[in-house]
């Protein structure tokens, strides 16, 4: 039993030495120069790979064709829309991956135009579409409805003060 005490303090060193030794090496490795730049190059390359991958496999879906998606969105408009939907969700969706986001947006507002069920719908695109897109989705879509209110609204308010009726 005399090693008993030997072994412990020889494992203590040994675990010190380690210990010591990743610490040395890690304030090194921090005090190199480029070390930002190296951190900051490998987290850029490992986003663009991560939206390089799913650009892939968003442009993989899309090679199926607009069957996939009619599975997914059944129910959501009429029957007789519902292969304008369709395509309309088909062409945004290659725009937006071609480059051209704000033909893209347009083409999704076309088909949110013969929705029945937004509620359902907008979740859907908002988990598919990046958050910059949706944001500016959201946006049009709301130019756009409030230009289609301010085009049905042929006659004025008759009751609003500037006509002098207030009730």
């Amino acid at each position: 039993m005399p090693y008993s005490g030997t072994c412990t303090v020889l494992a203590i060193s040994a675990v010190s030495s380690v210990l010591g030794f990743c610490v040395y090496y890690d304030k090194k490795r921090r005090e190199d120069p480029d070390y930002k730049r190296k951190v900051r190059t490998r987290r850029l390359n490992a986003k663009l790979a991560k939206e390089q991958k799913q650009r892939a496999a968003t442009v993989a879906a899309m090679a199926q064709g607009p069957q996939a998606p009619a599975q997914a969105m059944s129910g959501l408009v009429r029957p007789n829309t519902e292969q304008y939907f369709l395509e309309q969700i088909h062409l945004g969706e290659l725009r937006i991956l071609a480059g051209d986001i704000e033909t893209g947006i347009t083409h999704m507002i076309n088909a949110t135009s013969v929705c029945i069920r937004l509620q359902t719908f907008l979740p859907m695109l908002e988990s598919t579409l990046s958050e910059e897109v949706f944001s500016m989705f959201m946006l049009k879509m709301l130019q756009a409805e409030q230009a289609r209110n301010n085009s049905n609204s042929i006659m004025p308010n008759v009751a609003s003060p500037r006509y002098g009726l207030a009730w």
